[in-house]
């Protein structure tokens, strides 16, 4: 083999390789690189398989009929029911039915500031896992979205006004099991009750000092 067979072997192989160093790097340019999940989304991802362990939780029958009663307390029917107890109780022995008027100013403008933040989330609520046994089915009777929990609201509401009514604290002591109730049934995330448990005694708490000076100008 002479000379100029070496030079032309050599030059084809120099053309290969940088054919090849080209189509290697048009391929690596076509590759789309995945895009990196925002704080929100980690923060979702994260929240849901917090929640996980909740929703996949098995309890006894005892234990699940003390959860359900938290699950419930603060519906809008069992509320409902409150304000006919207290509006009799109030009306017969005190006379004062400033008692029954404020409340129920909390508890509609919560109740409507829920389903507005709930509209402007749209958070879907968790999927029920039918392969969990559960004695009471909660999640069907919800229809809206997930966040912020409204019954988590209701019960920091409710915590506030039996502070700055009566001077007790045990109400603030119920929260934490409502909120985990509303988990422990599929109706929310952890995040859903946290936030709303927030809400709650902000609005709640701001609320009753502006009733307050409302009511004292008359």
């Amino acid at each position: 083999m002479d000379k100029k067979d070496l030079n032309s072997i050599h030059s084809e192989s120099q053309n290969s390789t940088e054919y090849d160093y080209l189509i290697s790097k048009e391929k690596s340019q076509l590759i789309i690189k995945e895009p990196s999940k925002s704080l929100l989304e980690n923060l979702d991802s994260y929240d849901k398989k917090i929640s996980t362990y909740i929703h996949n939780l098995e309890v006894n029958c005892f234990i699940e009929y003390l959860i359900y009663i938290f699950a419930r307390m603060y519906n809008v029917d069992i509320i409902t029911f409150y304000f006919i107890f207290t509006f009799i109780y109030f009306a017969y022995f005190y006379n004062n039915y400033t008692f029954i008027i404020r409340p129920l100013i909390h508890v509609i403008l919560i109740l409507i500031l829920t389903l507005l933040s709930k509209s402007f989330f749209g958070r879907e609520r968790p999927n029920e896992n039918n392969e969990v046994k559960r004695l009471f089915n909660c999640r069907n009777c919800e229809k809206n979205c997930s966040m912020p929990s409204g019954d988590s609201m209701q019960a920091s509401n409710f915590a506030i006004l039996i502070y700055f009514y009566f001077g007790h604290f045990f109400a603030f002591f119920l929260v934490p099991f409502v909120m985990f109730a509303r988990i422990f049934y599929f109706c929310h995330y952890v995040f859903d009750t946290i936030i709303g448990a927030l809400m709650g005694f902000f609005i709640s708490y701001i609320l009753f000092f502006a009733l307050d000076f409302i009511f004292n100008l008359f």
